[in-house]
């Protein structure tokens, strides 16, 4: 019956077809079928150890599943008639639900993601990716073959923790369409994140055999991490909450259960996106992460088709990237508190730092992954290096080199990300002079949005420059150079120069910058100055950088053209 499955569904993706037939072996079912049903009696188990006995009443001792008077953190157990201890079955239930849910999702996420990058990295290894390439299927139906076929294993794990799930589910009383809407969230998030594995294993296999477990690490630790440090104090009324969208672990829906236990859990019943309240009911909630997730999903596969089918290619053009800038700003700036912020008066003191804070933190994100996704390498600099030299030599205008900067996806890409920083900048500007906040924290607001972008350009430049080196490492070299700008030079100024206040313009060449500008020090003697002579550092550094890159590309523009002439005139 599995075979005769397999091979139709051989017939619609062959991709597919080879990788479950080397996969859906019956030792392999029967050892994940093993795994699913021991890890599900395990949990079950543990949980029926901490329900409350006859013994727990003689004694007096409280019990997380009682239903009695609160006292020292847990009610008290109490009796029926029949001397049976009175359970909260309900709660019970739920906290099954609530970590099957975060074990399934971790697990699903995680090692999914692992299990697609090492095989990309093996088919890499035995040089069976390039004739992959050369199939006559489309980039598209291989791609799904690998998402669909790689974790197949782990599917059928999560399949048969199903009825566990779902009977704990509805034993909480959470409704069925609920659930249904956490399964839609999971597999939203699986689909985009899997696709951001397959693009890791195309674009990192410099990392070599270190590159799966770095991909699902930072996976896992990001998961775990924003679960541990976020969801205790969540709130749905700053840029927070986009953490929680793409974290379905926030998404789990929960009954309405009366009991100080249940009263950590992040909950989006007030998020408001802009002025629309998608938090009223979870399904709404768990509509609009999905749409955020498609979103996600859109660009990464525009990464992901380019880089398969040609790996010298920029992870995406320059017309995707302001096209992902533009929908990143809209969905992070409608994440913001606008109702404290826009429509309150009097908005809380400090909720423009924390705002502005929290959305220049998730646009330094964005803009990582734009330095690196339309950054050409120096083969392509090169060629268009020389193709720039004899359109020069021409005498044709300038127009068409500041177009090509701007669209070109050959040229470098400092030009492109200034355009992406302004169209950013100037979003997050609105939102700062329309809010109900004061003159000062609007003008501190708007500087710190000046120095994130500076940084990203200059960041841009400096990146463009290294990866034009002669050297075989470049990205790893790329992005070496790279974290260390950005890491080391707030820890060595915290060693030497701990106090911002006396040595603000040598931390306003920082990271820290932005921070620096949005909160400023108690003393303001200078201030003015020193953000002035630090931002004509900041201009003055990005086109010291973009000058070295120039002069190096016009340097190889010509070499290179040169030896294209007299290799000519050799074979004429």
């Amino acid at each position: 019956m599995i075979e005769g499955l397999i091979h139709r569904l051989g017939n619609w993706n062959p991709q597919l077809f080879r990788e479950l037939r080397g996969r859906l072996k019956t030792r392999n079912i029967v050892l994940a079928s093993a795994i699913s049903f021991l890890g599900q009696f395990i949990l079950f188990m543990s949980f029926q150890a901490q329900l409350p006995t006859r013994l727990s009443v003689l004694q007096g001792s409280p019990n997380k599943y009682c239903t009695g008077i609160t006292k020292y953190e847990y009610p008290e157990c109490l009796t029926d008639g029949l001397g049976q201890v009175i359970i909260n079955w309900q709660l019970w239930s739920f906290d099954i639900f609530t970590w099957l849910s975060i074990i399934v999702s971790f697990g699903l996420l995680a090692a999914g993601s692992y299990l697609l990058i090492n095989d990309l990295a093996t088919e890499e290894r035995r040089d069976t990716l390039n004739f992959i390439r050369l199939s006559p299927q489309s980039s598209q139906s291989i791609l799904w073959g690998k998402i669909l076929g790689v974790p197949a294993l782990i599917y059928v794990v999560v399949v048969l923790a199903l009825p566990l799930h779902l009977w704990s589910g509805l034993n909480a009383k959470i409704p069925l369409m609920e659930i249904i809407s956490f399964y839609a969230v999971v597999i939203a998030a699986s689909l985009v994140y899997y696709s951001a594995a397959l693009l890791f294993g195309l674009v990192g296999s410099w990392l070599g055999s270190f590159q799966a477990w770095l991909g699902s690490g930072a996976l896992l630790g990001y998961l775990i991490f924003s679960k541990q440090t976020i969801a205790s104090n969540f709130s749905a009324n700053n840029p927070v909450s986009f953490f929680g969208l793409v974290n379905p672990c926030f998404l789990i829906p929960y009954p309405e259960i009366n009991s100080e236990l249940t009263k950590n859990i992040p909950q989006f019943t007030d998020f408001f996106w802009f002025v629309l309240p998608v938090g009223e009911s979870f399904i709404t909630t768990a509509c609009f992460a999905i749409v955020v997730y498609f979103v996600g999903a859109y660009f990464i596969w525009q990464s992901l088709q380019r880089c398969f089918s040609d790996p010298n290619a920029t992870m995406l053009t320059k017309k995707h990237s302001y096209l992902l800038t533009v929908c990143f700003s809209v969905i992070i700036l409608g994440c913001a508190d606008w109702q404290d912020l826009i429509f309150n008066i009097s908005p809380r003191s400090y909720a423009i730092q924390e705002n502005i804070g929290l959305l220049m933190v998730l646009n330094l994100v964005l803009f990582l992954y734009l330095i690196a996704a339309i950054s050409p390498g120096r083969i392509t600099l090169q060629d268009w290096a020389r193709y720039r030299h004899i359109f020069h030599t021409k005498g044709l205008g300038k127009n068409s080199l500041v177009n090509d900067l701007i669209w070109g996806e050959k040229s470098p890409a400092i030009l492109a990300i200034a355009i992406n920083a302004i169209m950013s900048v100037t979003g997050l500007s609105c939102f700062v002079l329309i809010s109900q906040a004061d003159s000062e924290n609007k003008t501190n607001a708007c500087l710190a949005l000046l120095f994130a972008g500076s940084l990203a350009v200059m960041y841009a430049a400096l990146t463009q420059l290294v990866l034009f080196m002669k050297n075989e490492q470049r990205q790893l070299w790329a992005t070496g150079v790279l974290m260390s700008v950005i890491i080391l030079p707030p820890i060595l100024l915290g060693i030497f120069f701990s106090k911002p206040d006396n040595y603000a313009v040598v931390w306003l060449f920082s990271i820290a910058a932005p921070v620096i500008a949005l909160s400023p020090p108690t003393s303001t003697n200078g201030l003015s100055l020193t953000y002035f002579l630090a931002i004509l550092g900041h201009f003055a550094l990005t086109g010291l950088l973009v000058s070295q890159l120039m002069r190096k590309l016009k340097k190889a523009g010509e070499s290179a053209t040169k030896a294209l002439l007299s290799g000519n005139e050799y074979a004429i």
